[in-house]
């Protein structure tokens, strides 16, 4: 019996190791596999990531290094705050504090300093983690400095045409799809007698015409936005001020490209003859064609510009990389490989395809231009993740964005015929 009872527990002692030894394998098979998805987040990733504890960085990514123009190594170990602009430094840690405490929700803005002394913005977020057994910080940062140019760009722009607009002397309006006078000037207000308080946002031009007017006034601007041509620029009309008194106007009118809005300018001509009208019309139709001539210098002196910086960038993108690579060594068949898509960048850069591509989508990125490059090319995903250094996982990210920017997104088109259809 006392055999029989010792060959029992023997028996489950081995059971409970055999569980044991399964529970074991199987929990480091996931530690095995969380560690792959760390080092491709840390490596493949579009974002900077980066770990600190005691005020010092301890871990950063590729990403970091590329927009802070430091070395890993002398990132690794200096000041959490080494690259953060003096102006802002007080504001990143408290910013980051209140993220860390769960006090602040929405990620922050803030300058850097890289190695080459540029100035660039970041976007970032912060959590807490620990790490080598000691608390620590878990950061991760975009590089939204072209953002900010762009904002900046559009906020000067706006105010210099806000500044136009009102300074002119001519009474000037914007009308609304619905007929609406979304924006007026002071000449306008005067020449009318409203206050525009009264009348932005909230009523229509058709109160201000008179009666006789309204009908043709409002087929105008139905076939204005079908056609801008359909209808003359250059009109008259008769306005009801606010003291009930009828003026003959003379209208110049003109569709806000890309919207439903229409810029109207009005002068009061009840004082002048018929024959001042007519000549008044035919300066206004100079002034237009002198404008467009401005314009047309204007912008072959942009494009020239233009054509030059995107020559340069391409040689900086397409080019210079894979020199690089080409001067660092390889074996045989990379550098034939290299050779191969210099040659093949270079004659894309000159060909019907690139312009085309360029002129008519303006808003791909130097790399989408590159992955578009290497799809009609007829290389695969995992082909083009090869040659750029990227998770094929990254290459699928370009490859919807190039769809959607080129407008063949929900579309059933092959992509690769659809760009070979450009050159």
């Amino acid at each position: 019996m006392e055999n029989e009872k010792t060959l029992t527990d023997l028996k489950n002692r081995i059971h409970w190791l055999e569980a044991e030894v399964e529970r074991l394998s199987q929990q480091n098979k996931t530690l095995m596999e969380r560690q792959v998805i760390y080092d491709t987040i840390m490596e493949k990733s579009l974002v900077g990531y980066y770990i600190f504890s005691r005020g010092k960085f301890r871990i950063v990514n590729p990403v970091v290094v590329f927009y802070t123009g430091y070395p890993a190594d002398e990132i690794i170990g200096s000041r959490a705050d080494f690259i953060v602009h003096p102006e802002d430094q007080d504001e990143v840690k408290k910013n980051a504090s209140a993220m860390r405490q769960g006090s602040l929700f929405v990620p922050y803005e803030y300058r850097i300093i890289t190695k080459q002394n540029e100035i660039r913005w970041v976007l970032e977020v912060v959590s807490s983690i620990t790490f080598d057994g000691e608390p620590a910080v878990l950061g991760s940062a975009m590089d939204i400095t072209q953002q900010k140019l762009t904002e900046k760009k559009l906020t000067e722009s706006e105010n210099l045409y806000r500044t136009i607009f009102e300074t002119t002397g001519t009474a000037t309006v914007i009308i609304e799809g619905d007929k609406t006078l979304s924006l007026i000037n002071r000449e306008f207000a005067k020449l009318t007698g409203y206050r525009k308080e009264d009348w932005e946002g909230k009523r229509t031009w058709v109160e201000l015409v008179a009666e006789r007017d309204r009908e043709r006034l409002d087929e105008y601007q139905r076939l204005g936005r079908l056609d801008p041509r359909a209808v003359p620029r250059t009109y008259k009309f008769h306005l009801v001020d606010s003291h009930g008194k009828i003026k003959n106007m003379l209208s110049r009118n003109s569709l806000i490209p890309g919207t439903d809005k229409h810029v109207c300018s009005v002068m009061d001509i009840t004082a002048l003859t018929e024959k001042e009208t007519e000549l008044l019309a035919k300066s206004h139709n100079l002034e237009d064609l002198n404008t467009a001539l401005r314009v047309m210098l204007k912008q072959r002196a942009e494009d020239r510009e233009e054509l030059e910086q995107t020559l340069l960038a391409n040689v900086k993108q397409l080019v210079l990389p894979n020199l690089e690579k080409l001067r660092k060594g390889a074996s045989e068949q990379s550098r034939q490989v290299y050779l191969d898509l210099i040659a093949s960048n270079l004659e894309e850069m000159f060909s019907p395809f690139s312009r085309k591509l360029s002129a008519r989508f303006r808003s791909l990125t130097t790399t989408e231009v590159q992955v578009a490059h290497l799809i009609k090319d007829g290389k695969n995903s995992k082909e083009i993740a090869d040659v750029m250094s990227v998770s094929s996982s990254a290459v699928d990210v370009y490859r919807y964005r190039i769809r959607k920017k080129l407008g063949i997104n929900n579309q059933k088109v092959n992509l690769r015929s659809y760009l070979l259809s450009l050159s």
